[in-house]
């Protein structure tokens, strides 16, 4: 059963790429746009018995490429065909944005590109660093706090940090996309957080697909309603479906958000008090406790005991090899910075003297990170066994790293570095990796000293 299950969503998201860039007549297109979510919503009820994770990633993930085989097919053949195979390929696999235009458009990343990558990374280290703690705690929390701080945690992640961090880097690359979440704590309206801020993919999808054809039905004031208790059944899709249980709740909270937001344009009410307070109070509805006890709870209970069955040693040994890896990185972005750096340029304004100084002391630097990578992998077993060379090394290195990181802190200016939104995503990277090797070799010395 597994199988088949498997073969006939992959079929249909075989179709989802091959028929958009096969059918010609806009009357067979306009046909095939509901014929897509029609199937996943079929073969999410012929399934609804298989297990919970699987019904989980169907109605939140594959249902998705569904729609976007709508979104495709309401474009013409030639519009589709022009956006070439790179570009289709990332739109139907890893962008979760349903709008095609911007991938269409070639332009040069803006000015905030940087900024909102440099966000987005933060956010997803907060969220880690959250869920690392709620796992390590599982055991000691109860199953309210772990599923609540477990949601924060994942929506830290996910809704707040990797969403930044893709659109960042699809715009880096030229591509005409916006923001998949515009900073949503900004929001001072209902109608602001639902319609431009949050989840701006469900919204392009309104867009394209709901709105026209409900206004023509019942009016555009009951569209936008209607268009909340289609997001509400989704939801119910998403949440109840999977966990079994919960149902009503979800189409309940966002019965209430469209009502809200139909009430709060009436009354011309702009209150971030009452926005949040609409958004947060009734969201036990939506992630309700069937869904909380199925996912959120076993998923930290499962890395508590992952953390708890590996001893110390086990989590060292590894990290050790991941270590003296990202060494590598570092060289690999070292030996890009006279390039970079234009260094071919600039050092011929010095003198002699300070010239030859710069490629030794750059040299030297290299050799040294050499020395690091090289020694973690080859003295292995000399940090397993926590010898006094082995320490005195990772202390070193440890103290290396963080003196590098307060440089770049309050040495360096941003203003110090070249212009462009490439070289903002590079240094925070470069940050990042500093960051993770002295906190690396900083835990291993804690380890080794008092473990």
């Amino acid at each position: 059963m597994t199988e088949y299950a498997v073969l006939s969503w992959l079929l249909l998201y075989v179709f989802c790429w091959v028929l958009p860039l096969t059918i010609r007549k806009p009357n067979r297109r306009r046909m095939l746009v509901w014929a897509f979510p029609i199937a996943g919503f079929a073969l999410l009820a012929v399934q609804r018995d298989m297990a919970p994770c699987w019904r989980l990633i169907c109605a939140s993930l594959f249902l998705l490429y569904a729609f976007k085989g709508s979104i495709l097919t309401t474009q013409s053949r030639d519009v589709v065909r022009k956006l070439g195979p790179w570009a289709l390929g990332v739109y139907m696999t890893v962008w979760p944005g349903m709008d095609i235009g911007g991938f269409n458009v070639r332009e040069l990343p803006s000015r905030n590109t940087g900024v909102r990558f440099t966000r987005g990374l933060l956010f997803v280290y907060l969220g880690l660093a959250i869920s690392f703690s709620v796992a390590v705690l599982a055991q000691r929390l109860s199953d309210q706090v772990v599923g609540w701080v477990g949601i924060c945690a994942l929506l830290l992640t996910v809704h707040f940090g990797i969403s930044d961090v893709l659109s960042s880097l699809a715009t880096l690359f030229g591509r005409r996309v916006g923001p998949l979440f515009d900073q949503p704590l900004k929001s001072s309206t209902l109608s602001e957080f639902w319609t431009q801020r949050w989840n701006r993919p469900f919204v392009e999808m309104d867009r394209q697909l709901m709105i026209r054809p409900l206004s023509r039905v019942v009016g555009l004031r009951w569209a936008v309603f209607g268009v909340f208790l289609i997001s509400g059944l989704l939801h119910e899709l998403a949440l109840s479906y999977p966990s079994g249980s919960g149902y009503g709740g979800p189409l309940l909270y966002f019965a209430i958000q469209g009502a809200a937001v139909l009430a709060e344009k009436r009354i011309k009410v702009r209150s971030r008090i009452i926005t949040w307070a609409v958004i947060l109070l009734p969201i036990p509805l939506l992630f309700h406790l069937g869904f909380r006890n199925k996912f959120i709870v076993p998923l930290f209970h499962w890395l508590n005991t992952f953390l708890t069955d590996h001893s110390p040693v086990w989590f060292v040994d590894r990290g050790l090899w991941v270590l003296g890896a990202m060494q590598l990185l570092v060289l690999m972005a070292s030996f890009q910075v006279p390039a970079r750096l234009r260094w071919k340029e600039e050092l011929p304004r010095l003198s002699p003297l300070n010239r030859k100084l710069m490629w030794t002391n750059g040299s030297f630097i290299v050799l040294t990170i050499v020395a690091f990578g090289t020694l973690t992998l080859a003295l292995h077993r000399s940090f397993i066994n926590r010898e006094p060379a082995a320490i005195g090394i990772a202390s070193f290195a440890f103290t290396f790293w963080i003196l590098r990181i307060l440089v770049d802190c309050f040495y360096y200016k941003q203003s110090d570095w070249p212009e462009g939104e490439q070289f903002v995503i590079g240094h925070a990277l470069l940050n990042s990796l500093f960051a993770f090797l002295a906190l690396g070799y900083g835990s291993y010395v804690v380890w080794a000293v008092w473990g």
